[in-house]
């Protein structure tokens, strides 16, 4: 009886195991595609207004002096405006609804920046558009934290993190082919069309998200998702101790103030960000025919993609590594380390065309930290949906809010391309963010994992009496931070 007992048992771990392996093909299939294409057109229509830029739109407008910088800082004050409240409608109403709501009337502004006969009509879409895009890369974080575990986490957000990169380059293959192609067709020009495409693109692929995103597993109304597959999705986020999405509530808002993450956050994504950004002005290092080397408009659209093709491979790369070896804090160090060094060669500049051409390509590389770090934030404070969702918009909204004023300081366009103080603070800024994140490491081994006492709210089908015995009734027993999976060889083993 013993030995048949054994087999049965090992007949239904074998068959847990593929009912799981086929969950997560499943949310590969549908959940990461369209996160990624929509996310890849997201920067299509972000990275147009560079590329139109140095394809005729500089001339047409009359831009002058740091406005192309304004460009960029009304975007960014937008998208810091937007990313708090973002947080709190994906916190309040279901993704599936109010991404695609937004999605779908930023890609109608995308269009009406064909119109624009001065700078002032850009600046303005640029504002709206950044305002709506906030919910974007936060709202995703948050719904594919919500279905997939540590393990799994790191690679998917850095395939996210890498659909960027693959935007840019697609804007940059999309605008050398029009420019090529409609320049000057039914009286517009290049960049104009450049616009009017991206928007027609991005219509439809906004629509798909009101079928495609399953909110989380407990509420998820994905036709593409049967019973048995949301009952082993909560089950797993069970075994990992990560929270099921509850009631935001302004206990839950201050709570995130009171514990060190939300401040040390402060000091490790927003330098990163902010130092990454001198990869949006490649181009115009190009355009300013850098030791002799003269480009064409073609080129200039050209030649960065290839920038953007190494980040994609070092932001998957850098993720799978993170996620086989458990180590975060390390790899976090490896890649912004390669960016410190490409903004090192660059303050020093005169090394040669081929010697900037590198600096650039080791900065296109470290772009993925960003990935990195969210995802780690993202299972420091797995302890609660609603807290982890504020602090990964808050981290993104900070770095929205840098990148909104330093540019000015770091990159100003009349500069351009040799920066007084770009390289050198965006070198001192990667090394901000690699000791802000040591910093955070070492606390969590102190103190253990952050926001475990954090008031609870009432979850989507449990009752009164759970809440007031202070024991969800979806949770048997308070997850410890040693219980959870190791999610950094130095954070992994808190001290109690």
């Amino acid at each position: 009886m013993r030995f048949f007992a054994r087999n049965r048992g090992a007949d239904n771990t074998d068959e847990h195991k593929v009912a799981r392996t086929a969950l997560v093909r499943r949310l590969d299939l549908f959940l990461m595609t369209y996160v990624c294409i929509s996310y890849c057109m997201k920067y299509i229509d972000q990275q147009a207004h560079s590329n139109a830029y140095v394809s005729g739109m500089k001339e047409e407008l009359h831009f002058k002096g740091n406005q192309y910088n304004w460009v960029g800082t009304y975007f960014s004050i937008g998208y810091t405006i937007g990313t708090i409240p973002s947080q709190f409608l994906i916190a309040k109403f279901r993704p599936s609804v109010i991404i695609p709501i937004f999605e779908i009337t930023w890609s109608i502004l995308i269009a009406i920046n064909a119109a624009a006969k001065n700078v002032k009509l850009i600046f303005g879409m640029r504002f709206l558009i950044g305002l709506l895009e906030s919910i974007a890369y936060p709202g995703f974080v948050s719904v594919l934290a919500s279905w997939y575990t540590p393990a799994e986490l790191a690679k998917r957000v850095a395939f996210l993190q890498a659909s960027s990169a693959a935007g840019s380059m697609f804007s940059g293959y999309l605008q050398a082919a029009i420019y090529k192609g409609l320049n000057g067709s039914h009286g517009l020009a290049g960049w104009r069309w450049l616009f009017i495409i991206d928007s027609i693109i991005s219509l439809p692929i906004a629509c798909a998200g009101f079928w495609l995103i399953p909110n989380t597993p407990k509420n998820s109304r994905a036709i593409w998702l049967k019973p048995h597959h949301l009952e082993e999705a909560e089950e797993r986020m069970k075994e990992i101790g990560r929270a099921p999405k509850g009631k935001l509530t302004l206990a839950k808002v201050i709570a995130v103030f009171k514990e060190y993450p939300a401040w040390i956050i402060m000091l490790c994504y927003p330098p990163c960000i902010v130092a990454g950004q001198a990869i949006s002005y490649f181009n115009l290092y190009l355009k300013s025919n850098p030791s002799g080397h003269k480009f064409s408009v073609y080129q200039v659209n050209l030649i960065p993609t290839g920038g953007q093709a190494l980040q994609i491979f070092a932001t998957i790369g850098s993720a799978a590594l993170s996620d086989y070896f458990q180590a975060r804090l390390a790899m976090i160090w490896v890649v912004a380390g390669i960016g410190m060094l490409g903004h090192i060669l660059l303050s020093i500049w005169d090394i040669g065309f081929n010697g900037q051409f590198a600096g650039y390509m080791l900065i296109y590389c470290a772009v993925g930290s960003g990935a990195l770090l969210l995802t780690w934030f993202s299972e420091l404070c797995s302890a609660d949906a609603e807290v982890r969702t504020l602090v990964i918009g808050l981290a993104n909204g900070i770095g929205y809010a840098w990148i909104s004023g330093f540019p000015f300081i770091m990159y100003p366009a009349s500069q351009a391309p040799h920066y007084k103080y770009g390289y050198k603070m965006g070198a001192g800024f990667y090394a901000i963010a690699i000791s802000g994140c040591t910093i955070m490491a070492l606390l969590v081994r102190k103190y253990g994992l952050p926001y475990q006492n954090v008031p609870k709210s009432k979850l989507e089908g449990e009752t009164t009496s759970s809440l007031e015995s202070g024991v969800p009734e979806h949770e048997e027993e308070k997850v410890e931070a040693g219980d959870v999976p190791a999610i950094d060889r130095l954070a992994a083993h808190p001290t109690r």
